[in-house]
Parts: C-alpha cells; sequence; structure tokens
C-alpha cells in the first residue's frame, strides 16, 4: 500500500512538473521553429512542422539586422559589467562577512534593501543626465552593475561563512595584505559560488532592454536585444525574422549555462547551508 502510494505521489509529481516546465518548453519550441518557417506560416504562431527549412532567415537577420554589432555592443556591456559585480561583490561579502560588528550587519542589511528595491527609470535617467553619461557605454554598465550587486554580495557573504577564518590567518601570517587575502587566496576557493554570481548576472545583462533603451542614444551602440525591433514595425510584423533574432539572441547564454550548470547548484546550495 505504502509503495502504491509512493508511485501515485511520483506520478503526479512528474505530471505537475511536465505542466509547469510547459508554460517554457512551449514558447522556445515555437521560437525555434517558426525561426525556420515562411512568413506566412510563423504568423500561425504553432508547433507544427515548417513545410520546409528557411535557413535564409538567418542569413537575412545576419546581414541586414545588424546583429554583429548588436553583439559587440551586448559583449563590451556584459563582460564590463559583470567584471564589477564579482570583483566588488566578492570583496564587499568577504568584508561584510568576516568583520561581524554592527557596521557590517548594517551593510549587510544596506544590500538586502537594495535587492528587493526597484530601479526607478526616471530618476535613474536624471542622474545619468546631470553625470553627462548619456548614451555612454559607462551608464548601462554601472546601472546593470548597480541592479545585480546586492545578489551578488549577498550571497559571497553567505558562501564565506562557511570558509574557516584560519585560512585568514594563515594567509596572513604568510605576509599577504588584504587584496591578496580576497583574489588569490579565498576567491579560488569560492569558486562555485562565483561562477554561480557569473552566469546569473550574465544572463541577465545580456538578456536586459529597457537599460539600454533608456540610457542609449545612438544606433551604434544597441545591444543584440533590442536589434529584434529591426523585424518588429507597427504596420508589418515580420516573425519568421524576429524568431531568427531571438534564437541568436538567446544562444550564448544558453550554452554559457550548459557549460556551467552544475557549478549553479554547487554554489547555490553551498551558500544556503553555509549562511
Amino acid at each position: 500500500m505504502k509503495l502504491t502510494r509512493k508511485r501515485i505521489g511520483t506520478i503526479l509529481t512528474v505530471l505537475i512538473l511536465l505542466v509547469i516546465s510547459s508554460v517554457y518548453i512551449v514558447p522556445i519550441l515555437m521560437m525555434v521553429l517558426g525561426s525556420f518557417k515562411t512568413q506566412g506560416e510563423a504568423l500561425h504562431m504553432d508547433l507544427t512542422l515548417p513545410a520546409q527549412l528557411q535557413f535564409e532567415n538567418y542569413q537575412h537577420v545576419i546581414e541586414t539586422g545588424g546583429i554583429l554589432r548588436g553583439y559587440t555592443n551586448s559583449l563590451i556591456i556584459t563582460v564590463s559589467a559583470v567584471a564589477i559585480i564579482i570583483i566588488f561583490g566578492s570583496m564587499t561579502g568577504i568584508i561584510i562577512s568576516r568583520r561581524g560588528d554592527r557596521k557590517g550587519r548594517g551593510l549587510y542589511y544596506y544590500f538586502v534593501f537594495g535587492l528587493t528595491a526597484t530601479m526607478q527609470i526616471v530618476t535613474t535617467y536624471a542622474l545619468i543626465l546631470k553625470l553627462g553619461l548619456y548614451g555612454t557605454y559607462i551608464s548601462v554598465i554601472f546601472v546593470l552593475a548597480a541592479i545585480n550587486l546586492p545578489f551578488a554580495v549577498i550571497t559571497f557573504s553567505s558562501y564565506v561563512k562557511g570558509i574557516p577564518r584560519e585560512i585568514d590567518e594563515a594567509a596572513i601570517m604568510d605576509g599577504c595584505n588584504s587584496f591578496q587575502l580576497i583574489f588569490k587566496v579565498l576567491l579560488p576557493i569560492m569558486k562555485p559560488i562565483t561562477i554561480t554570481n557569473l552566469i546569473i548576472a550574465a544572463i541577465g545583462i545580456w538578456n536586459n532592454f529597457q537599460v539600454p533603451l533608456y540610457l542609449m542614444s545612438s544606433s551604434e551602440r544597441t545591444t543584440i536585444p533590442m536589434m529584434i525591433f529591426n523585424f518588429y514595425g507597427l504596420y508589418s510584423r515580420d516573425w519568421n525574422y524576429v524568431f531568427a533574432a531571438l534564437v541568436i539572441t538567446v544562444l550564448p547564454v544558453v550554452i554559457l549555462y550548459l557549460c556551467l550548470q552544475k557549478h549553479i547548484v554547487e554554489g547555490m546550495t553551498s551558500g544556503a547551508v553555509k549562511g
């Protein structure tokens, strides 16, 4: 009887997970299939197979959509912002965890508040104008880094709590200064949580549409998600090209996630237990 109940429970769990996952899987399949269809077939937005694979959709998108320029802009912004997040997030998280005093706790809750607060685009836009940074890479990089920094600080801080303080003391006795202690001793130990933050930040920044839309003034500096609008007009929508552009957009982050996904699980679970 217990075995039967357990089996029924397993089947129900699998069915529920399949239904939930279909919310994500169906749109992805629709996008991939639609990228190989003609314009008329793509308008139906269904899961039927294309009558003939239209590889020229991708050729058209690459040649006319400015995809390579968008890739370059997105790469500059993503790499720069992620570097800021990892460097300053790890330093701040380690300092907060190792201090353990009132100032450290106050700083920790400051970043917790930053994690829950949403970005106010009007005031952010006004601040960027006042600083004279509107339309530059720096404005987008700093804003995206600030949005993702609280999560990095909190996860790094939680992870460091599980690293023995004796490692710090031994490194200092060997002559390490503060920066050597962080980047040569502690950061290599924190590889799982570092890669976790790298992947989560990279995916979010690469796919971000709102911040570059408001803070970039030049079409030469538009990011890859914004290039999709080249095929989406007021009176016409070439959905086959839109789907092809979407596939090209998400492909790099999907490959990055698949290559490093095991570190995400290890980093998040370790941080949760050690925190």
